[in-house]
């Protein structure tokens, strides 16, 4: 009986084993430590608009310490199938302590895991299919700074996407021209968790929404090394040009919007309702990007090189992208009052924005950049916006980046970096929001009515590659 028990045993751990037998494993990412100080009270990827600057609340300095973003990934090599190679890929780090984190895990000495990628893909020599957690196609082009996720105020570099893609390669004139166009989950709630549904566990968010389509998306890159290439993330790239869009459409059924609030001079005016009907809304987003060698090499040697990297886009209802918060990416407009009764359309907010990139390698260990990049509202007057939530919406955003960056091997990298962050608000408040004060307090201490927030930083970052 124990030598049948043994050899089942055996049996049993050699059946998977024969199974994998063609397929390679492999672990990697990284380990990453981040310091930062910040003048205002604001999340430590700069996700949102800063503090106004006459809001006692948010206008003090703080010290951060983080060590959850440390990244882990497994690749998995398979045989072939159909003629292409297979391979899956899984993604993970311990940075999940969102604001559905449970009790226990928000301490900043508690990491919580958080899926990054999870998806598998066919490669033939010309043609690639994807399936599975992925980019965005909209991506691509994200500035290398310590702050990881700058580019954009809120999120193309965060912006993971559950999908199916086909890109097709081609030569043209020299180069390589890249052809992509994927459909994949609709972001009508946070992080695409709960597809369709109107409610989460944060509350009201995406109220009244859910999808109509899946997203469609599109995407052109052409490359060719016309003059040389330089640094792109440590790897010389040559030049290359790419436009990008997508689309989805949502549903919005209408429903009464008590406790709605439009702009005054320097406060919020409460309407007493918003009766607002079912409405279908297009969701899109188009943009382009460029990289250009401007100190080149030819060969992997990167000292002296420079670079020119710029991304540019256009959109609206961009909380899509987590390029706009969820409650600010729309808004009503009252088009027609009946006694005390109001009747809205809701709207989506335009925007536009991007980011330009200058890079300079002293040597192959040092080298530094500089980034500024803006996100900027457009075609709506605040006077007649009726906020769909008492959010405080932002109408600009702009962010300065200066990076030094320091890698003597390969698995290890340091930088530090200076940020300068400005908000631009639609409306103009003369007292602090949510102050822990008393209103005594408050009205004894003058304030200026604002409509601006200012953030200085100071981040240092670590990484061991492995």
């Amino acid at each position: 009986m124990k030598k049948f028990i043994v050899f089942a045993v055996v049996l049993a751990l050699l059946v998977p084993a024969a199974a994998f037998a063609k397929a390679e494993f492999s672990l990697g990412g990284y380990v990453k430590m981040l310091v930062a100080w910040d003048s205002t009270q604001i999340n430590t990827w700069l996700y949102y608009g800063v503090p106004r600057n006459n809001n006692l609340t948010g206008q003090h300095g703080r010290l951060k310490f983080d060590a959850g973003n440390t990244r882990m990934n497994f690749t998995i090599k398979g045989p072939k199938l159909w003629g292409a190679k297979t391979m899956a890929y899984i993604e993970w780090d311990f940075d999940g302590n969102g604001g559905q984190a449970p009790a226990g895990y928000l301490s900043t000495n508690k990491g919580r895991l958080a899926v990054r990628h999870l998806f598998f893909r066919f490669n033939w020599p010309e043609t690639e299919l994807l399936m599975g957690q992925y980019w965005s196609m909209l991506t691509e082009e994200v500035p290398e700074t310590v702050n990881f996720g700058a580019g954009t105020t809120a999120g193309f570099p965060f912006c993971r996407e559950p999908q199916i893609r086909l890109t097709q390669n081609f030569g043209l004139g020299g180069g390589k021209l890249i052809s992509s166009i994927a459909v994949a989950q609709p972001m009508n709630d946070l992080w695409g968790l709960g597809i369709n549904t109107n409610q989460n566990a944060l509350g009201n968010q995406y109220s009244g929404e859910s999808s109509e389509t899946p997203r469609v998306e599109g995407r052109l890159k052409y490359s060719i090394d016309l003059w040389g290439k330089a640094a792109f993330w440590g790897r010389p790239r040559p030049f290359s040009v790419r436009l990008g869009a997508a689309w989805e459409r949502v549903r919005y059924v209408g429903y009464n919007n008590f406790g709605l609030r439009t702009f005054g001079q320097s406060n919020y005016q409460a309407i007493a309702n918003c009766f607002t009907k079912q409405e279908y809304l297009n969701k899109y987003l188009v943009e382009g990007s460029l990289f250009v060698p401007l100190l080149v090499t030819h060969t992997k040697n990167l000292a002296g090189t420079a670079s020119l990297l710029t991304q540019w886009w256009v959109g609206q209802g961009l909380d899509a992208w987590l390029e706009d918060r969820w409650n600010e990416a729309s808004f009503m407009t009252i088009n027609q009052t009946i006694g005390l009764n109001n009747y809205c359309d809701r709207e989506l907010l335009k925007r536009f924005g991007g980011f330009v990139q200058l890079q300079y390698y002293f040597t192959n260990q040092w080298y530094a950049n500089a980034v500024w990049l803006i996100n900027k509202a457009y075609d709506v007057n605040r006077t007649t916006w009726v906020g769909e939530t008492t959010a405080d919406p932002w109408f600009s955003n702009q962010q300065f980046y200066a990076s030094l960056w320091y890698r003597p091997i390969q698995a290890v990298k340091f930088g530090l970096e200076y940020t300068y962050v400005r908000t631009n608000y639609f409306q103009k408040l003369n007292q602090t929001l949510n102050t822990p004060f008393a209103n005594a307090f408050v009205a004894a201490t003058p304030q200026k009515v604002e409509d601006l927030g200012e953030n200085h930083r100071i981040i240092f970052a670590g990484y061991y590659f492995f």
